[in-house]
């Protein structure tokens, strides 16, 4: 059977080989685009945000709203953020993060970022950590789509994120498929 060579521009080759099979096979290759870039949305926020509640809140200026170009693209999502714990009574502390969609679906790989820091004994206030969020979400659609990071606490912790002395960022990344 026949081979087709793509050749590199400096060095090297792609050899394409035909199957053993009829004559009348194709060989479908795609148009071109798949897993390329297509466009990046990004937010920052240089205002520290604090939380005390148990369940999930938005973090006021985390928040990206992107849409895709095509109705099959992915969307990489990745936040980065300093977290700050601070214990106000005996336990320990614990702070975590998420990235959802905008009906407070968490995205995949984003379910719940921890911050933990101690417990009796260890000092009340948690080291400023850097904390990155990585998901990835196929919405499906050419709509205008939101994804926002949102944050909560063990019970007698304050979580800080501390945007003041380094900007939290949030990208939304189009993949095409």
């Amino acid at each position: 059977m026949g081979s087709v060579r793509l050749y590199g521009a400096t060095s090297g080759y792609l050899e394409l080989k035909a199957p053993d099979v009829s004559p009348s096979s194709e060989l479908e290759i795609p148009s071109g685009g798949f897993g390329k870039v297509l466009q990046v949305v990004r937010a920052t926020d240089s205002t520290s945000r604090s939380t005390t509640s148990t369940s999930y809140v938005d973090v006021t200026g985390m928040t990206v709203t992107i849409t895709p170009t095509k109705s099959d693209s992915a969307v990489l999502l990745v936040a980065t953020v300093r977290m700050q714990t601070v214990r106000t009574s005996g336990v320990s502390t614990a702070g975590y993060i998420q990235i959802t969609d905008a009906s407070n679906n968490a995205i995949s790989g984003t379910e719940e970022a921890l911050n933990q820091v101690g417990g009796d004994g260890w000092v009340s206030v948690g080291k400023h950590v850097p904390t990155v969020v990585i998901g990835y979400a196929t919405p499906a659609t050419t709509s205008a789509t939101t994804y926002k990071m949102r944050f909560k606490v063990l019970s007698g912790t304050t979580l800080t994120l501390v945007n003041s002395e380094t900007t939290g960022q949030m990208y939304a990344i189009e993949v095409a498929a």
